[in-house]
């Protein structure tokens, strides 16, 4: 027998090495198959996406039925179990379908029971009062884009502006510490650069005076037209470079200027009762004709207010009335007294594909015209009909008929 030497191994015959190979790929085979076997699903994913989506439209909108693309047909693999497993989970799939659909429909038909230009003023929580402009809060802009301390909260009481109105603009200084002085080193105001008029339009100083507090809150009334803006449309700048605990960077306000109105309220108002709901027609004087948007808040007879009025419709030149009705239903979901109060009235003529997109109308805040005294009876509890709606609840409709049907043949 021949001697083999320390520290090696001997090779192993061909035969051998090749059933060894043969073994171990043919194990690694049947181990990848019964991975795939093991992590396939059960139904195709797409019915997991459809059934996690949510069956409710936004307030008011009309999707049509194929928007959500064709309907998923239910796939089982070839291990999915027993036939009552795959029956049962056909007749999940079917009652979440015929769910969501009544959910559709019933949520399309609770948002459209009042007419677009007459909603619950609770669906309107940022228009409960005029001119709302959300207040902000940023860090102080520093020209070297360094991290600050340094805090800014912008307040103005308005954004749009026309004729010789003014906005209040109130800045406040912090920082990690609590209020900080505001030390103002420069206000102006001015056109931006991306509007034509903003090499013709020079910069105007804004002073800003000390409201107290320690200096960390300092405040301005701007208007337009005292500042050289008279002849000017469009957005309108005011720039602040501020000091704040040795820190100095920039802050901004931004309004929109109409230097002449294209129509105003007169103030008169004419009622009148019309199939169920109580009609009010605001009359203007139009000097430019074009589609106007009036807006205004309801209260009742206890000062709570509870209707939103919008008017959107096309206006001629001269005298003419905005159209904008106390709905019947409404007034009786919200178990409203009369005498109503129509209040903070706004309007402004809308210029499509243009920036800016409105020339504004002179509003008035508070009460604009208070309504007779009306018994309940006069208003009706029927939903606003349209044609629009008619064809979305038929539609809708469908869909519940066809998901019943659906659920009904399975076994």
């Amino acid at each position: 027998m021949t001697k083999r030497s320390a520290g090696t191994t001997a090779s192993p015959r061909p035969g051998r090495r090749r059933l060894v190979i043969g073994a171990a790929v043919l194990a690694a085979v049947l181990l990848l198959f019964w991975q795939r076997d093991r992590l396939s699903p059960r139904r195709a994913p797409s019915e997991d996406d459809l059934l996690a989506a949510s069956p409710a439209q936004s307030a008011g909108s009309a999707p049509g039925r194929d928007q959500a693309g064709p309907k998923p047909r239910w796939v089982g693999s070839k291990n999915a179990g027993t036939g009552e497993d795959a029956e049962a989970s056909a007749r999940q799939i079917a009652e979440k379908r015929l769910e969501r659909a009544r959910h559709t429909l019933e949520g399309y038909v609770q948002a459209t029971r009042y007419p677009p230009g007459a909603r619950p003023l609770s669906e309107k929580p940022d228009l409960q009062k005029p001119h709302s402009v959300a207040k902000n809060t940023l860090p102080l802009a520093r020209p070297d884009h360094k991290l600050t301390d340094a805090r800014v909260t912008l307040e103005q009481d308005r954004l749009y502006l026309v004729g010789d109105e003014a906005a209040r603009l109130v800045a406040s200084c912090t920082t990690s510490d609590g209020p900080a002085r505001c030390e103002v080193l420069r206000a102006e105001a001015r056109v931006p650069e991306t509007m034509p008029q903003a090499s013709t339009m020079p910069p105007a100083r804004v002073a800003f005076a000390d409201e107290g507090a320690g200096g960390s809150t300092i405040a301005a009334l701007f208007a337009p037209a005292k500042e050289g803006f008279g002849g000017y449309h469009g957005p309108i700048a005011i720039n602040l470079d501020l000091r704040i605990e040795g820190e100095e960077g920039a802050a901004q306000f931004n309004v929109v200027y109409t230097p002449a109105p294209p129509a105003r309220l007169t103030g008169d108002v004419r009622e009148v009762i019309e199939n169920g709901s109580l009609c009010l027609y605001l009359r203007l004087a139009v000097d430019k004709p074009g589609r106007y948007v009036v807006v205004g808040r309801v209260d009742d007879a206890e000062g709570d207010g509870f209707a939103y009025l919008e008017h959107n419709d096309p206006l001629g030149a001269g005298a003419q009335e905005a159209k904008m009705c106390i709905f019947g239903k409404l007034v009786l979901d919200e178990r409203a007294k009369s005498p109503f109060v129509l209040r903070d009235v706004e309007a402004y003529l809308l210029k499509e594909d243009t920036y800016p997109d409105r020339e504004l109308v002179p509003g008035r805040d508070g009460p604009f015209h208070t309504t007779k005294a009306y018994p309940e009876s006069v208003f009706s509890d029927a939903e606003w009909q349209s044609e629009e709606r008619d064809r979305h609840i038929k539609e809708f409709t469908k869909d519940v008929k066809e998901a019943e049907g659906e659920l009904e043949a399975l076994p």
